[in-house]
This record gives structure tokens, sequence and C-alpha cells, in this order.
């Protein structure tokens, strides 16, 4: 790509010569412009960008013009796609390097509203790079990126974040007054930011809050996702705690689905809460009610109780629990087997549930130990 002469507008040039003696060390002054205008075509004649300062001061020794308050425009197939702006810079060699100082802004001109921020770029016109120093973020109307650096591949529309980057995620709208529902830390991003595809490696060591008053630890090995299709695969061993309310999740691939405030995994997964544990494929977690959905192949574990079935639900705040579909009920005292197609439980103030079956039909088989000669049998007492 050639880079086009830059059209500079001269409307007033300072230049003092009151002695004809110059001392030999003594820097020539600079030329001051009114305002500077560069751009950039590509091959086919397409505009990839501009940029427009009102003030300039050229220096012909170092080739480099020291401008004021630059703005300008980035190109995709000749169209406008952003906007960045700072308030000083400096143009080397007519465009080859272009520094921005002090506030750099980039930002979509589409309804993604999607802002970067650094206290400093270089702009590398024939690489096609912008480098992002200072702080840098990104940030759209639900979430904000951060990282010690990153840069900005113009061509490619991608956002590579390194040196801790951090992503927190709010639900509906991002604001100071509220946390973040999701706050990742990972080792280092990637953002398209035209299809929105994001990718992140890790570890990853994250927070989640379902309320103000409730908070959950995820960890997973990496993510990828979507933030136009707002979902995040969390890639296996995936594990998520809440030791207020002793719970824990072991899972496989994870999707948490943003908007819906929901976790699906196809791989079998493990729960605990306290003494109980349940285990199934296909599982669904809903982040605000406190409820676990196990699809297929759901079994629950607690002292002395063991139930299968077909599908099964939990929830952990009220401790209730529904298994539905060949349900089958073990118990260890008299190795009594409960079978109905429809079961339902709640955690007691033991910490373990105690299942009934109101208007199903159950058959229960009993096997009682042998009477010693001499002794009473007595029946054992059984708890629907």
């Amino acid at each position: 790509m050639k880079l086009a002469t830059p059209s500079i507008l001269i409307i007033l040039l300072l230049c003092s010569c009151s002695n004809s003696y110059s001392p030999p060390k003594e820097t020539a002054p600079p030329f001051k412009f009114k305002s500077l205008k560069l751009h950039q075509n590509n091959s086919a004649g397409l505009r990839l960008w501009d940029l427009y300062s009102p003030r300039a001061s050229y220096r012909l020794d170092q080739r480099n013009a020291i401008i004021s308050n630059p703005s300008g425009t980035l190109y995709r197939k000749g169209e406008p796609a952003y906007q960045i702006s700072a308030k000083k810079g400096v143009v080397t060699n007519d465009g080859e390097l272009i520094e921005l100082l002090d506030s750099v802004k980039l930002s979509t001109l589409d309804q993604r509203k999607i802002h970067i921020s650094a206290a400093r770029a270089l702009w590398r016109p024939a690489a096609n790079t912008i480098e992002l120093f200072g702080k840098p973020q990104a940030s759209d109307p639900t979430r904000i990126l951060t990282a010690g650096k990153a840069r900005f591949n113009l061509l490619q529309e991608l956002l590579e974040l390194r040196d801790k980057p951090r992503l927190q995620q709010w639900i509906k709208k991002q604001t100071p007054l509220q946390l973040a529902q999701l706050d990742l830390r990972v080792r280092d991003a990637n953002w398209q930011l035209l299809s929105g595809k994001l990718t992140a490696a890790g570890p990853i060591q994250s927070i989640q809050r379902p309320s103000s008053k409730q908070q959950r630890t995820l960890t997973a090995a990496s993510l990828q996702g979507n933030t136009r299709e707002n979902w995040l695969d969390f890639y296996p061993p995936v594990l998520i705690s809440e030791p207020a309310r002793k719970m824990q999740i072991n899972a496989g691939l994870s999707r948490w689905w943003i908007t819906e405030e929901r976790i699906t995994s196809s791989a079998l997964a493990m729960a605990t809460l306290d003494k109980l544990s349940v285990a199934g494929s296909n599982l669904e977690l809903f982040e605000k009610q406190n409820l676990i959905k196990i699809g297929d192949n759901c079994e629950l574990n607690q002292p002395g109780e063991f139930l299968s079935a077909n599908s099964c639900n939990w929830n952990w705040r009220t401790g209730e629990v529904s298994a539905f579909g060949a349900v089958e009920l073990k118990r260890n005292q008299l190795n009594q087997v409960t079978s109905a197609q429809e079961l339902h439980g709640k955690t007691g103030n033991n910490g373990l549930i105690i299942f009934t079956a109101p208007g199903q039909k159950v058959h229960t088989q009993l096997r009682f130990p042998q009477a010693q000669a001499g002794e009473k049998r007595r029946a054992a007492e059984v708890h629907f």
C-alpha cells in the first residue's frame, strides 16, 4: 500500500531571521501550520484512514510534526467504521508512525457502541496496528475489558489484550453503582469487534454475583464466547463453588447464557451441597432461582440413601428436590427399595432429604433380617 502524500494547509508561516549568524548547535525553529491532513488509500483506491489536526508544528531536521487535538477515521471497505482522537500527537516521516498522546479514544460508528481508550497509542499504518499503553480499556453497554497493554489490528478489527486482562460483565447495563455479575481474570484475551468472537487463555479465575448478597467462584481452563450473541463457553475442568452455602459443582464444557442468567452443560456433572450430592448429564443451572436441573441419568446420594431417575431438579436455597421417570430410591435400612414415576423431597433440619410421593403409585420392597430364636420381629418405620 502506498501512503498518500500528506495534504498540508499552510495558513501562516512564522519564521524569524533577525541575525545572519546561527550557532552551530541551535535547533532550527519549527514551521507552524494552521492545520494538517493525512490519508491513505489501498491499491484499489478505497480509503483506509485519514487524520486531521487543526494545529501542527513541523520540524524539518527530525521529519516529524507535533499536532494538537488530532482526530481521524478508520474505514472498512471504503466506509467509515471507527473514529479516533487524542489531545496531542507526533507524526513521523509523513505518517509512517503516528504517536497519539493523552486521552486516546477509538470508537465504533455503528450501533455496537464500543469504545477503546488509553493514555498513549503508537499507530503504524504500514503494519495496520495501533498499540495501546497506559491502562487500555474497551467497553460496550454491558461489559468492560481492561489490561496492562493492548494492540488493535485494523484489518482484522481484532483487539489483543495482554498483561493481566480482566473482563467485567453486567447482565443488563454496566454501571459504577453495581458490581459486575461476572468478573473474569485471564492470562490473555482476543476480542474480534466485528463478529463479537471472544477467546481467552487460562487459567480462568472469576467471581459470579447472581445477586448483591450472593457470590460464587468459577474456574476453568480457558474460554470462548461471542459478545454479540451473549454467551461464554468455559472449558474443563470447570468448578463452580459457593462457600456460604457449602455448594460445589464440577462440570465439563459449560456455556453461560449471559442475558438468560443460565449455565448449561451436556457433559457429566456433579454437584454437592453439604451432605448431599447429585450427578448426571445435560445440566442446567438457573442463577437467580438457585436451581439445578439434571436432564439425563440423575443420581442423588445422601447418607444411607441413593436415588436414581431419568431427570431431577434441585433447589439448593429451599432444599426442594424432585425426581421424574423410572425413579428408584434405595435405603440401607432394611434394604428398602421404593419405585415410582415421580418423587419429591425437602431437606430437613438435619440436612437430609425426606422423600414423599403425593398422589403417586409407589411400590416398596423391604427385606427384614431373620429374627433370632426366641426374639420377636419388629417392623421398621419407613418414611416417604
